[in-house]
């Protein structure tokens, strides 16, 4: 193949399909000489622009999936799941239902739960729903309040939490068993130290906790949001039962009265139109009695989940900051202005004595 090249003295792009890479030539353009490259030198520059081209597309060059080291998976974000206790209500509803509202099926109670169409049914499983999902949480959070009991940054391994020394107090982290990565006191350690050890600053690394708090009340807040929809639903559907009582007795009472021939048979006939109203507002009182029953616990709980994220800050405080150190000096603020305001007194008395020195004189 010929060789192609560009004459360093005139720019001029010329063929040389005699001389060898590597020897001298002289320019058609300008008559001067100059060296053409050699084989490997315009192989490079002929290859350059197709791999610089084609690099993208190097399986080496993909992205890389980030580390996921253990206890950095953010599991409590994860709030307790409503399939398993959807299901598991669903069977309690089923189990409660065949031992106890149906061989009391004679009674009142039996009758509440029983003999008031579709809604009750709905109204149970819905309420026992919202139990399993109250009793799992508080079984969760029984185990994080004993996390506060365990010592997580041991003085054993410094006294001083440093960024040389973060490594070992993740390592010693890492290898707690897997029920503490789940705590919100363990993901904010965890966060908290990996920040520091990336920063090397205290004062940045306390503002990390403080996101990290404001983060954990709002994922405590939106796990409340199904039990809220819950407590809401129940006596919604209590009034529909009471519409539709009402709106079935009404419609009897006005084919009984079309159909009437006598004052006895519009008796009657006002007599079941009061039965069935009975019936109707029974649905709404089941309604508002469970929703009740589940809103105070649901009260409850949350409260003693917030106390909780505030024995987290307290322990983060005590534990935590209180022992980071970044190898700046502290208690070095900036100068007081008790210096500016005592040099600012001397210069108003020496005014006052230059003053009164003058008007002595002037006497």
């Amino acid at each position: 193949m010929p060789n192609q090249d560009v004459c360093p003295h005139c720019s001029a792009s010329n063929e040389f399909s005699r001389a060898a890479p590597g020897t001298a030539v002289d320019c058609p353009d300008c008559d001067r000489s100059f060296m053409l490259p050699a084989q490997a030198e315009a192989a490079g520059k002929e290859s350059t622009p197709d791999a610089a081209a084609g690099s993208l597309s190097r399986p080496g060059d993909e992205p890389l999936l980030l580390p996921n080291p253990t206890g950095a998976v953010d599991a409590h974000s994860r709030d307790v799941s409503l399939t398993t206790t959807g299901l598991g209500a669903a069977g309690l509803t089923v189990l409660f239902y065949l031992a106890v509202v149906y061989p009391l099926a004679d009674s009142y109670f039996g009758q509440l739960f029983g003999a008031r169409g579709w809604v009750p049914y709905v109204v149970s499983y819905l309420s026992l729903w919202c139990g399993v999902l109250l009793g799992a949480k508080y079984l969760r959070l029984r185990r994080k309040l004993k996390a506060l009991d365990f010592d997580l940054l041991p003085r054993r391994v410094s006294d001083e939490i440093t960024p040389e020394n973060v490594p070992n107090f993740i390592d010693y982290l890492s290898r707690l068993p897997g029920r503490f990565s789940d705590d919100f006191l363990f993901q904010r350690i965890r966060r908290a130290l990996d920040h520091f050890e990336a920063r090397a600053n205290v004062g940045e690394t306390v503002e990390q906790l403080r996101l990290d708090g404001d983060r954990d009340e709002g994922i405590v807040e939106s796990s409340y949001t199904m039990l809220r929809v819950f407590i809401w639903a129940i006596p919604i559907l209590g009034f529909i039962g009471t519409v539709l009582g009402i709106g079935a007795s009404v419609s009897g009472f006005s084919g009984a009265v079309a159909s009437a021939s006598n004052l006895d048979v519009m008796k009657d006939s006002i007599g079941m139109v009061t039965a069935g109203l009975g019936i109707a507002f029974d649905t709404t009182l089941l309604a508002l009695v469970m929703s009740i029953f589940i809103m105070v616990p649901t009260s409850s709980l949350q409260k003693t989940e917030e106390d909780y994220l505030a024995q987290v800050d307290d322990y983060c405080q005590r534990h935590l900051v209180a022992r980071l150190f970044d190898g700046k000096p502290q208690g070095t603020a900036p100068p007081s202005n008790q210096w500016l305001e005592a040099a600012a007194d001397q210069f108003a008395e020496k005014v006052v004595e230059a003053l009164d020195r003058r008007m002595a004189r002037t006497d």
